[in-house]
């Protein structure tokens, strides 16, 4: 008889928001996901106890309407829960956003103002000895659409800085928060472009051509992530130091 599947939870915010090459990426590490689409009123689960790990997906919403969306509070509660367990949690822009404030940071509007396109990297120490980001490949491009940015939660790691955005990526115990997208591809890159707000400040092919290049290389942070919810027996990842309630 074969191993169950092990969980992944995916809170989803938008609908042009999924999980991308998260999917993918889950499938290769046998792992099930199980996206709460809040934006068609499902209901953020108030518990983990049958999950592997938690992603917590874009939007362009801020962390500042969850007066206003209520899953956006549910997000950080259940963000909170995954750290009080040492479970394996991802946050992706708003959900690094989200993930920030949850355990004390801050998340705001940039004062360099929106970030949209393929960035490099630098990485921390911590950055490329990390189990999930340390994936990445030290000349890696990762993509990048948001105006908020965070400050680090208390006790937290730098892992990544780059672009506009001096926090790009921070570990707090099970907790990982990217700011940029590592599970877009060209398709979604595209779409997102054509159903912008404003006019993008970069032309469509030039977006485009660049996610054919390096959407696969970016993607290795979530097989990463996802072998490490799939890995059976005791986490390899650090215990939370400090924690908000």
């Amino acid at each position: 008889m074969s191993a169950r599947p092990r969980l992944l939870v995916v809170v989803r915010f938008e609908a042009s928001c999924p999980p991308g090459l998260l999917a993918d990426a889950a499938s290769r590490a046998g792992v099930d996901l199980e996206v709460v689409a809040t934006d068609l009123g499902q209901q953020v689960p108030g518990d983990l106890d049958d999950a592997a790990g938690l992603v917590v997906l874009g939007g362009t919403m801020d962390v500042s309407d969850a007066p206003d969306y209520p899953a956006l509070e549910a997000a950080q509660a259940l963000i909170r829960l995954a750290a009080h367990r040492d479970l394996p949690a991802l946050g992706i822009c708003l959900g690094a956003q989200l993930a920030a404030h949850a355990l004390g940071g801050r998340a705001y509007r940039s004062p360099r103002g929106p970030e949209y396109g393929w960035i490099p990297l630098a990485f921390t120490r911590s950055g490329r000895a990390d189990p999930v980001l340390g994936a990445l490949d030290s000349d890696v491009e990762v993509f990048s659409s948001h105006h908020d940015v965070f400050d680090l939660p208390p006790g937290a790691d730098l892992l990544a800085w780059g672009g506009h955005s001096p926090n790009q990526a921070f570990r707090l115990g099970s907790v990982l928060g990217v700011q940029f997208h590592p599970e877009v591809d060209a398709a979604l890159v595209a779409s997102w472009h054509d159903h912008a707000s404003t006019p993008p400040p970069l032309p469509r092919q030039a977006v485009v051509s660049a996610a054919r290049r390096n959407a696969p290389r970016a993607r290795r942070l979530l097989d990463a992530f996802c072998r490490l919810a799939a890995s059976p027996g005791p986490s390899p990842l650090p215990r939370s130091r400090s924690r908000s309630s």
